[in-house]
């Protein structure tokens, strides 16, 4: 279905190939799954098979690729792929390039969003959904074309985790309709990893580093991946119950939560009975909060539940509809913006929001207080953009874009620093690399509040977790105790990570002093 010979790529601006010598061939009713780090040349490789470079998007290409059959592509940002206003239009859109009758349009467009789980009227505008709900409308969109082809970049990354759970399904079932080849970029490694039935494993320079089964991927290749800075999955190709506890997947999810400091007991921003929505809609209502200096509290629930909408009403970026905000005891509309911003970071869920420069330099440069030549070469290495300085932020993978976008947030100290989702896209290596700095901002008193939805985040990292649903504040307290609440976790459709999982069987077998019957994970 697919056959690539020597495919190089290369963007304007760039003295190195993203793509280099690329020769492969993927067969029909085969399911590929991608890995490699941020930035070696996955999403590129998606957007050839795809037809995008060079008519839609500007690039050199050398070599020859080909593909049989009509294609499908989820991109790793949804907003990058709507024509329409509206939930129903949008479907409809695929529909008619389909010449499907109008008169069977609706059946078929309400059986879409079941398959996907976006239950919401077809009236609805999609500059009113989620992240994660544009996620699944705009996979129920490509599904509607039924391509031979279907390509996934991310498709889960602004999934809820009940929205994971819906969408891997559907993604395990589309795998076992042996005449569609399925190509799919995805960090749930655990889950897909199970129903693929090959890895190609894409290095820094854009080359192919290995390609084969999964079990011998990840399984002969594991020390060679993780040395690259690849991901790896947790368990495969074990269970929770065979895992070997000399094993090197056993040392990273027996690993504790991190020695900190004791927060300091100084309040950073307050929210007394805050009302808060979209333009005359309210999302949470009556909520009542306090955050400490050094504290970092990361913030879960559905999609929709007003994750982005508080953070954003946080920054300044929307009024709160009701109720008080206050920055150290001050109501935020009595801050002048210019001081707020010293004072306040905001990493956006889509970075492109926040660029405002040509160059990846300038914008590192209008985020520096004092500029100089030796703080840009210390800051373009240690976020590992160097060779794309003097590109256009915009021409950045979503890796890279997402890199830089903290990069702008941490060049200066702040007293409080808003994430959205800052980890989603990256590779181990980064995800690692920006947990250091996040802890290194909160021991020097940064407040950190983070929208995720990594459960093993929540677990290793924060001091403090809220859960947003049904319109209000349902918990605020410890990760322990939230996974300890087996009914909160069950109504909001969080999953325990495998971490936790992990150290409360060992607890029972140190309990029990023996190793209890092997069960399927």
């Amino acid at each position: 279905m697919i056959r690539c010979d020597a495919l190089s790529v290369r963007y304007p601006g760039q003295t190195a190939d993203t793509l280099t010598d690329l020769t492969v061939t993927l067969h029909e009713g085969e399911t590929t799954l991608l890995v490699g780090p941020s930035g070696s040349g996955k999403t590129t490789f998606l957007h050839v098979l795809a037809g995008l470079l060079p008519d839609a998007i500007e690039a050199d290409i050398r070599g020859r690729c080909e593909t049989d059959g009509t294609v499908g592509i989820l991109f790793q940002n949804p907003d990058d792929q709507f024509c329409m206003q509206t939930v129903g239009a949008e479907v409809a859109f695929s529909l008619e390039n389909r010449l499907i009758d109008r008169s069977q349009m609706d059946d078929e467009i309400y059986n879409l969003l079941g398959r996907v789980g976006l239950d919401v009227p077809l009236t609805t505008p999609i500059t009113e959904l989620s992240g994660g709900m544009k996620q699944r409308l705009a996979l129920a969109c490509v599904l509607a074309l039924e391509p031979d082809i279907l390509l996934l970049d991310e498709p889960t990354a602004q999934l809820d985790p009940a929205g994971q759970r819906i969408l891997m399904q559907l993604i395990e079932e589309l795998h076992h309709e042996r005449a569609l080849t399925l190509v799919l970029i995805e960090h749930q490694l655990d889950r897909c990893v199970m129903f693929s039935d090959r890895v190609l494993v894409f290095d820094h320079g854009g080359t192919i580093l290995r390609d084969g089964p999964p079990h011998e991927i990840f399984g002969q290749h594991r020390a060679e991946l993780e040395r690259h800075g690849i991901a790896t999955p947790l368990l495969y190709p074990y269970q929770l119950e065979t895992l070997p506890p000399a094993s090197t997947q056993a040392a990273r999810l027996r690993k504790a939560r991190h020695d900190r400091p004791p927060v300091r007991h100084d309040t950073t921003l307050a929210l007394t009975r805050a009302a808060l929505g979209r333009r005359k809609r309210t999302i949470v209502d009556d909520l009542s909060l306090t955050t400490q200096r050094g504290e970092w509290i990361m913030i879960v629930g559905p999609n929709g539940a007003g994750k982005s909408t508080l953070l954003e009403t946080l920054a300044k970026l929307i009024p709160a509809q009701g109720g008080t905000v206050r920055l150290f005891e001050k109501e935020l509309r009595k801050w002048k913006n210019r001081h707020y911003y010293r004072c306040v970071g905001f990493v956006f869920q889509q970075p492109e929001f926040q660029f405002l420069k040509q160059t990846v330099e300038d914008e590192l440069v209008i985020s520096m207080d004092v500029p100089t030549p030796e703080r840009m070469e210390v800051a373009l290495r240690h976020y590992r953009l160097t060779h794309v300085a003097s590109q256009s932020p915009l021409s950045l993978s979503m890796g890279q874009k997402r890199r830089l976008s903290v990069a702008t947030m941490l060049l200066e100290p702040k007293d409080v620093l808003l994430l959205d989702e800052p980890t989603f896209g990256q590779d181990a290596e980064t995800t690692a690399h920006l947990i250091e700095m996040f802890e290194q901002a909160r021991a020097n008193g940064t407040t950190l509040l983070m929208v995720t939805h990594d459960m093993e985040l929540v677990h290793r990292h924060a001091d403090r977790v809220l859960v947003l649903g049904d319109g209000r504040l349902q918990f605020d307290g410890t990760p322990t105790a939230l996974l300890q609440d087996e009914t909160l976790l069950e109504h909001n459709q969080l999953a325990r990570p495998l971490t936790y999982l992990y150290q409360q069987l060992e607890e029972v077998k140190r309990r029990a002093g023996k190793r209890l019957p092997a069960r399927a994970y």
